[in-house]
């Protein structure tokens, strides 16, 4: 499991992410739907990978191609995951894609704690699943945890170097 969210990681840190690593090593290049839809195979076991994804998409929904995305993310991915983390990032930005994502996906099919390290500890998953946030219920999971890595003023300034190039 390490190596693969090592990897992962890897690959993030090539990407316009907030992704740091402790040595850099040389990864195939994948398309950035492909690292997508396989990272979300993975956000239930690294927080941090799940904050990476999320504020990437928050900043760089517009350079995905959402449909390869979603067909990818039934195939390989978790589409629950993907619908979760494009409905948290349509909270922070608005964007028609998010919305593509949302429709496209489904909750996961049983109720459980969102992160695995949490369900391993009786003390946590009792606080979880007492103050879950409703982000999370929609999607069928347990989780009090909720983060954006890009600050507001940081969004805007992206969103108004796109729109002005």
């Amino acid at each position: 499991m390490e190596d693969k969210l090592n990897i992962l990681f890897q690959h993030w840190n090539r990407q316009d992410s907030k992704a740091l690593v402790a040595e850099s090593v040389d990864v195939e290049d994948i398309a950035i739907e492909k690292l997508i839809a396989e990272t979300t195979n993975y956000c239930r076991y690294s927080g941090r990978l799940m904050w990476i994804l999320l504020d990437f998409l928050i900043r760089n929904i517009d350079t995905i191609d959402v449909f390869e995305l979603i067909n990818l993310t039934k195939k390989e991915g978790d589409i629950s995951v993907l619908g979760l983390v494009a409905d948290m990032a349509k909270e922070k930005r608005e964007d028609i894609r998010f919305d593509q994502i949302i429709n496209e996906s489904q909750p996961n099919s049983t109720k459980e704690i969102f992160f695995y390290r949490v369900a391993k500890s009786k003390f946590a998953s009792k606080i979880t699943i007492q103050e879950t946030l409703p982000i999370y219920e929609k999607w069928n999971y347990y989780c009090n945890e909720l983060r954006y890595l890009t600050t507001d003023k940081e969004l805007e300034n992206s969103i108004l170097a796109i729109q002005s190039s």
